[in-house]
């Protein structure tokens, strides 16, 4: 089984530092086809990372990464990407059908986590994003992506309703955003952002019959080694596991949600 870990250089210099990545496909490489398709084999192309020699790392950008990760899943291999950030759901719904064709998985490798315990629904997940950026810049929208990837990771259901609240109503920059997402089962997130001068962080109120626990990630707490971490997790779990801790099913919907926000503000 061969599986393809495709990210960009803006992802994969804090990986570089610590030669965690030592042998990683250039995306511009000549023989990308002739290594995606197992023809070419050279072990300087090859990223022995946790030992398995079957893990391809290429390097690219946002530009190629969607036909670097179609590819990739029609040679049968699976994909494990930060990259889908980038793309919009008929994209990512394309490449999902590609991989369900082929019978291969393609996951979303975030820079952090949120390690929610066995839990059944109903949930109800409370957030706040706290951020020094300006809301709805791309920066901001792919880190809202990332977010509702995270909160949609413990939830099975279907979404039922996208209601979107924002301030001021009639003229930017909007400086508190709020999202409630209501799902089949009676599941609830919600989700506010505020902008802050001095702190950027996420909170999440997790809440079920059972179980009640409050997350707290700061951004100053996400540095290389933080990520490094988080990607043995993800390439880890899949190795072993045989399934992906965030498909990219959950980035589909994280990204429909996202396209629900603009069309409600813009349109």
């Amino acid at each position: 089984m061969t599986t393809c870990l495709v990210t960009d250089s803006n992802k994969i210099i804090p990986y570089q530092e610590e030669k965690f990545f030592n042998n990683t496909i250039d995306a511009n490489n000549q023989l990308i086809d002739e290594i995606l398709l197992g023809i070419c084999k050279s072990s300087t192309q090859i990223a022995k990372l946790f030992n398995y020699p079957e893990l391809l790392v290429v390097d690219t950008s946002p530009k190629t990464a969607y036909t670097i990760i179609a590819n990739a899943l029609r040679a049968g291999i699976n994909v494990l990407t930060p990259s889908l950030l980038h793309f919009s759901s008929e994209k990512i719904h394309e490449l999902i059908t590609i991989a369900q064709e082929i019978g291969v998985e393609l996951g979303f490798l975030p820079k952090y986590s949120l390690e929610f315990p066995s839990i059944h629904s109903p949930i109800i997940i409370e957030s706040i994003r706290e951020s020094i950026s300006q809301a709805l810049t791309e920066i901001q929208l792919q880190q809202i992506t990332t977010d509702l990837i995270l909160l949609l990771s413990p939830i099975k259901s279907e979404i039922r309703k996208v209601r979107v609240y924002w301030l001021p109503l009639y003229s930017q920059p909007i400086s508190t955003l709020k999202l409630i997402v209501d799902f089949n089962d009676n599941t609830l997130i919600t989700y506010q952002i505020k902008n802050k001068k001095e702190t950027s962080m996420l909170k999440v109120v997790l809440t079920t019959e059972e179980y009640d626990k409050t997350f707290n990630i700061f951004e100053t707490q996400i540095k290389p080694e933080s990520t490094k971490e988080t990607v043995m997790q993800n390439v880890d779990y899949f190795i072993n596991q045989r399934r992906m801790i965030y498909p990219a099913a959950m980035a589909l919907k994280s990204k429909q949600i996202i396209e629900t926000i603009l069309k409600k503000i813009y349109s």
